[in-house]
């Protein structure tokens, strides 16, 4: 019985002009995955030979293998991608995500498959993602895959970063058979940047604004006392 294993945004056999695009979400604790595959009826592949081609059930870590000899269903204790699936009317469009805990996400299918050398990790609430420069393991699996692209989105603040471009909060990372460059990302999980007006912290304000509530209060309350005691 042959063993495949497969990283989901490369399932794609050998056919040309394939790319593909890789969405993350840095949360706080969490790293959200997300990855559209637009796939377009072209010579022998039919819409029936590409929808058939997609499993269902992918397991979100490398460790757990497909066997492609067996049906499509899923196994016990194996956690999978969410996948759905959208008639394009001349092909497909389908989506695998899954919201990874954040320090679980260096097990993923997708990182762990990609980079021969990699690290994620966070230390004091900094996290650091890095990946060797060398080529990206599956340029060499499916010679015509044309390119790969990786936006990398968060909320926090990023003190390192070598993407491409960057757009508001979304870092961008293209990659081709020919790139020999790496992903660099340091992020400060403790600095909300959506929560913060001017230098000026939502929390703090907050705080603030339950102070200047308690002042008005008090300060009513010493008014009416006053006027009763001069009714008196």
């Amino acid at each position: 019985m042959k063993f495949k294993y497969f990283i989901l945004i490369l399932s794609l056999f050998l056919i040309s002009g394939c790319s593909a695009e890789v969405n993350l979400t840095i949360d706080k604790n969490s790293i959200d995955e997300d990855v559209n595959i637009t796939f377009y009826e072209e010579g022998d592949y039919t819409k029936e030979l590409i929808n058939s081609s997609f499993r269902n059930y992918i397991p979100i870590y490398l460790d757990e293998p497909i066997v492609d000899t067996e049906e499509d269903l899923p196994f016990p204790n194996v956690t999978y991608y969410q996948k759905k699936t959208k008639d394009l009317g001349n092909g497909y469009l389908f989506n695998y995500k899954y919201n990874f805990d954040i320090d679980k996400y260096k097990e993923a299918r997708t990182i762990k498959g990609a980079f021969k050398r990699y690290d994620i990790t966070t230390n004091n609430n900094i996290l650091n993602i890095s990946t060797d420069s060398g080529e990206i393991i599956y340029f060499n699996d499916y010679p015509l895959l044309d390119e790969i692209t990786v936006n990398i989105k968060t909320d926090y603040l990023v003190l390192e970063h070598n993407a491409d471009r960057v757009n508001n909060n979304i870092y961008t990372f293209e990659f081709t058979k020919d790139s020999r460059k790496s992903i660099n990302m340091k992020v400060d999980l403790n600095k909300n940047t959506k929560e913060q007006i001017l230098g000026v912290n939502y929390s703090d304000l907050y705080i603030l604004g339950i102070i200047i509530i308690i002042i008005i209060l008090i300060s009513l309350y010493l008014i009416i006392k006053n006027r009763n005691n001069n009714k008196i």
